[in-house]
Order: structure tokens, then sequence, then C-alpha cells
């Protein structure tokens, strides 16, 4: 997660999209957002842009935009460069929800570290819990930068991760054909955790959801294809 884009359409679709899942499966006892923070850098010219972006993805109908206190909510954090306040911003949105909340993972992300920024939050991992990682980019088998998540990383979190909780990764689409990457990234994810991924995409950065339990992966599927529903761009489903 890099501050450059706080606020923008991206957190629109993510925390919409969370807000819904939680209020659609009260059994789930919280929300850990892991945010993978890398830094601020070149947010200047990004925070020009970032209301605007707002403005037109309710105008376009884009995920979230029927959400108006999520949208003015991310409208007044956009005002905020620190990467610790604008976490606490999310909180504070989450709380209002009454969704309970807990971000692990607060200090900024590195390579050099991940190992130990990872361990900390599998020693205290959480129990019927959407767990959502949100790395920069997304998915890698290997990375030399912070901006990737590991699969083998994935696999830690699946493997420590109890029936009742989902585990939830953002990606944004590389530049390659969406459907071959969305298949491509299925199969890997599910060689990795013996899962078949759910995933809800609106052609610019997709999600990838994992549940152990088969009950629940099905009515997870249900439930993001609700949300499709409301917004014409988004597009859901299920490897085979």
């Amino acid at each position: 997660m890099n501050g450059r884009y706080f606020g923008d359409t991206r957190d629109l679709f993510k925390f919409d999209l969370v807000r819904h899942i939680m209020k659609s499966l009260p059994e789930l006892a919280g929300f850990t957002f892991v945010p993978m923070l890398t830094g601020t850098e070149g947010e200047g010219s990004r925070k020009n842009t970032a209301k605007k972006d707002l403005e037109k993805a309710y105008r376009s109908g884009k995920a979230g935009s029927q959400n108006r206190d999520l949208r003015e909510h991310l409208t007044r954090l956009q005002e905020i460069n620190d990467d610790v306040e604008y976490i606490s911003g999310i909180c504070a949105y989450f709380d209002k929800e009454m969704i309970l909340i807990d971000i692990p993972g607060r200090q900024t992300f590195t390579n050099h570290d991940r190992d130990a920024y990872f361990q900390s939050i599998v020693d205290n991992f959480p129990k019927n819990s959407l767990i959502f990682l949100d790395p920069d980019t997304g998915l890698k088998d290997e990375s030399q930068n912070s901006k990737h998540l590991l699969l083998s990383e994935v696999k830690t979190f699946y493997d420590r991760m109890d029936s009742g909780s989902i585990l939830m990764i953002y990606q944004h689409f590389p530049r390659v054909k969406h459907e071959e990457y969305v298949r491509r990234a299925c199969m890997q994810l599910e060689e990795r955790t013996g899962s078949s991924p759910a995933i809800i995409t609106d052609n610019e950065i997709v999600f990838f959801l994992l549940a152990k339990n088969q009950k629940l992966s099905a009515r997870l599927k249900d439930i993001l294809e609700c949300y499709a529903d409301t917004y014409p761009a988004l597009q859901c489903g299920q490897s085979s």
C-alpha cells in the first residue's frame, strides 16, 4: 500500500467490499488489515487528482461509489500524508460501522525486513477474521522489492488461518491479458493452498479470496456475486 494513492478509487473499492463482506457474514469476529505500507514517494502529483477521481467514480458508478459515507470519509483522508494517521482514519471509519478492526504491521514494509514483519503477525494470528493482505502491487513468486506479496507468504497465512476465516489479497493487474493472468494466478494459489480462490474485479484491480471451509467458500461466492450485481463494471467468479 503506497501513500501516494491514499483515498483513491482503489481504496473506495477495497474498503467498501470489506464492509459488504463483514456485514454479510456477522459470524466473522473482526477485520484484520495488513497494509504492507511502502511509503509516500511522489505523493504530491497524485494527491492533486485524488478528489476528482472520487467524483468521477460516483458519476460513472465505480465500485463503492454508492457508499456516500465512505466517499466523504476518504475525501477527508486524502489530505493526509502520514501513514500512521491515514491508518487511524481507516480505523475510525470501521469503528463507525461497528466493525472490529485490527491493523498489525503498521510500520513501513521493506523487502529486507519482510520475514520479521510477517512473523510478528503470524505470532498473534486472528481467528474468525477477514484477513486482508494489501501489497503495493500484488502477487509474485519471488521479489527483490517491497511491492509484492510472495506466494510462499500466502501459503504461510493460509496454513495458519482457521476454518472460520477468509484470506483476501489485493492485486493490481500487470500489463498482460487480464483473463489469462487471473487464470494463472488462481492456478498458482490453488497449487499452494489446495483451495480454489474466489475473485472479484473491476478490470483494473482484482481481489483473490480464500476460505478453507467449503460452506463458507460457497457463501462467500454468493456474497461477491451480490456485490457485483450492484456495480455493472464488476465481474466475479471462482476458478474451476
